[in-house]
């Protein structure tokens, strides 16, 4: 089969609006410069559309026109290169979708491993931002938790104890291995202040994570959030005002 025939099979598969790059092309390791061809002639037949560098669509005509790629799509086609995760969903939206604030983002930041840019789709700007600690598949979660505590003072439209309260709640349907990692994660990337909110936030944390926690703390710091006093009475154990 020749690699035109190759890229045809592979565009057949795809739905329409689906996003995909050159790398996910089967043959593009073997024949990079051949399947650019192919796309290329696909592009000029209109059967395939160009939606940035190296990105493309399937396109579909509805009866109020061409049917652009959802803004979940255009999102994805962010967060993978060639199938691989390459960032999450931070800021803003994040905070939207844990609860923290009613606020819509009018750019969708993504924590990303690689440079900053912005990127205009016509219907959503994305606007990527390096990550503090590697991104993996399985600890995704972890960190937008603490991204969360790490721009908890700045979340608008919130109130910062019942910010904490919902925190409080997500981080300790966790289990005892996964606040484990997650503890491990704030101690090697994330900010003393985030360190301190996991102490105050996390339940049935051994005696020596705990301490190893606290170790990695300046006792002479102190971190003014103005929290309610009766409702967070632990918060002066871990230099919380």
């Amino acid at each position: 089969m020749s690699v035109a025939q190759s890229v045809e099979n592979y565009v057949r598969t795809k739905a329409a609006g689906q996003i995909f790059d050159y790398q996910a092309i089967p043959d593009y390791a073997r024949s990079p410069g051949a399947v650019m061809t192919a796309l290329s002639r696909l592009t000029a037949q209109n059967r395939v559309k160009r939606l940035s560098k190296g990105k493309f669509y399937i396109p579909k005509e509805s009866i109020l026109g061409e049917l652009k790629p959802s803004d979940d799509e255009l999102i994805n086609s962010v967060l993978y290169k060639a199938g691989k995760l390459k960032g999450y969903v931070t800021g803003i939206a994040l905070y939207n979708k844990l609860g923290l604030t009613t606020q819509l983002p009018s750019t969708i930041e993504i924590a990303y491993r690689g440079g900053t840019q912005t990127k205009e789709f016509g219907t959503i700007r994305i606007r990527t931002i390096r990550s503090v600690a590697p991104i993996k598949e399985g600890n995704i979660l972890y960190l937008q938790y603490l991204d969360a505590l790490k721009g908890i003072k700045k979340i608008s439209d919130s109130n910062i104890d019942l910010s904490l309260e919902i925190m409080k709640g997500k981080l300790n349907k966790l289990s005892r291995t996964d606040k484990n990692k997650i503890v491990e994660l704030a101690e090697e990337y994330y900010t003393p202040q985030v360190k301190a909110l996991l102490g105050l936030l996390l339940v049935g944390l051994s005696k020596k994570i705990r301490e190893d926690l606290k170790s990695e703390l300046n006792p002479t710091t102190v971190f003014k959030l103005n929290l309610d006093k009766d409702k967070w009475q632990n918060a002066r154990e871990w230099n919380i005002r």
